[in-house]
Parts: structure tokens; sequence; C-alpha cells
């Protein structure tokens, strides 16, 4: 049987969530029927990133517990990160069309204990998976310098393999842990908010929070008590969500123009 430790989830910071994103939408419908009317070149660039990610019961719950019987399994998220690539396609001025390529590291803890034995243990275990984001960005500008950025989309999630551990806490025990993805491939919901400070010769630094939501639960998850001498075993069941919040660190390269001679645009002369 699976049961949650906090069952009161953060209902205010969800709704909030979904406001943004509504907010969003309407901001960049609006933009974007502007920018049919301008038809300006608007410069793309090319950054690093790298996402810290912040455990916590922000967009969903980041701690539950598999009990059977004795048996219980209490699973904690912890720090992970994430780093990659971002391209920024420019389209207007105020809006942009943001992508890339990025891994993603996802960190756990994990109690067991065994009350009918007086076992316990920890262990600890990661999920990598590699993900590509298409969002659409709108800048609101707040100086010659300074910008507020806002961002919603979706990611392409590609997991490559599923996670084992066995942990032996002392004697003849074991404890075991298991987490078995959905699919190779799957999807995030994605939205964003930050400040960047632009120049002209040092490139943009960007510090900003951002939240994923997977459309389903990224693994299922089984742990399991027994002896090593025995094929018999006590388990319990349940699933991840793989939600998180994060703080975003970019910089993007700034756009150098060639000061030497331009090509002529033209027929080849021979």
């Amino acid at each position: 049987m699976l049961t949650f430790q906090n069952q009161n989830s953060k209902m205010n910071l969800k709704t909030t969530f979904f406001v943004l994103i509504l907010v969003l939408f309407g901001s960049f419908t609006d933009n974007f029927s502007l920018a049919q009317l301008k038809k300006e070149k608007v410069n793309s660039y090319f950054g690093l990133q790298f996402k810290p990610l912040i455990p916590g019961d922000f967009l969903g719950e980041s701690e539950m517990t598999l009990r059977n019987g004795g048996f219980s399994a209490n699973y904690s998220q912890q720090f992970g990160y994430t780093f990659g690539a971002s391209v920024r396609i420019g389209i207007t001025d105020l809006i942009s069309i943001e992508t890339g390529i990025n891994q993603v590291q996802r960190n756990y803890n994990i109690d067991y204990s065994y009350s009918d034995s007086s076992i316990s243990a920890s262990d600890n275990f990661g999920i990598i998976n590699y993900d590509v984001p298409v969002n659409a960005l709108v800048y609101i500008k707040l100086s010659e310098e300074f910008y507020m950025n806002a961002s919603l989309g979706g990611s392409m999630v590609f997991n490559p393999s599923n996670v084992a551990k066995l942990t032996f806490p002392g004697g003849l025990h074991e404890f075991i842990h298991e987490g078995r993805r959905r699919s190779r491939v799957g999807f995030e919901i994605n939205a964003n908010v930050g400040f960047e400070w632009r120049t002209e010769k040092a490139g943009f630094f960007y510090l900003g929070a951002s939240g994923r939501i997977p459309i389903r639960p990224i693994f299922d998850v089984a742990a399991a008590w027994g002896y090593q001498t025995s094929t018999e075993q006590i388990y319990a069941i349940g699933e991840m969500n793989g939600t998180y919040l994060s703080i975003d660190l970019r910089y993007y390269l700034p756009n150098i123009k060639n000061k030497g001679t331009q090509p002529i645009k033209g027929p080849i002369e021979f």
C-alpha cells in the first residue's frame, strides 16, 4: 500500500503556477500578433545553463512512504542538478523561441525499516534523463540593460535506463530497491520566470527559477525486504512523479559582428 507523508500539498502554489501559465499564454498571443506586423531581423543567441534542483513540496510531493505490514521504505527527494545548452531563436525584440538539450540528475534517499526484526538501513540512488525543451519566451524591458523574462512550453524527455539498488543492513537481511521507467520517451510541462542583464560585449547573464511537471509519473518503484538465503520477500510498490523546482543560472554568448570585408550578395563571378 502506498501512502504519502505529506497529504496537504501546497495547492496555493500549484494554483499560482497554472495562473502564470495562462497569463504567459495570453501575453505570448498578443505579442505574436504584433510580431506579424514586424519584419525586422532579430538576433539569435547560444548559451550554457546550470540548474540546481531544489527539494520540497512546491509543485508535488517530495516524499513518499511504501508500506506492507512491518516493512516500510521512505523515499525523499534530495538536491539534484541539470546542465546543458540553450538556444534562443529571435522572433521580435520581445519574443523568442527557446530550445536546447539538457542532462537531468534527480537524486533520492531511501530509509528502510522492518519492525519485526528491528532492522533499518539507508541508501541513495539517482535517476538520469535527457530533455529537449521548446518554450515560448516573452521579454519585459525594465531598462536598457535589464529585462524580465517569462517562458512556457513543453519538453520531450528521454529515459535511458531502469535503476536498482541492493542494501545489506547486517546479517542475512537485505533491502532491495528497483525503479522501472514508464517509457523511453516522456513529456513534461515547464514554466520559467527570471531576470537578465544584457551587455553588448560580455553577453547575457540570467538568474531565474523554473518548474517541471511530468505529464505522467516517470518511474514505477518497488522496495522489498528479505533474507539472502531465501527467495521469499515482503515488498511494496508505488510511483514517482518526478516534479521539481530549480534555480536557473544561464550565460548567453554575445553576437560579435565581423569587422572584416563582408561578402557581397550576388552571382558568383569567375
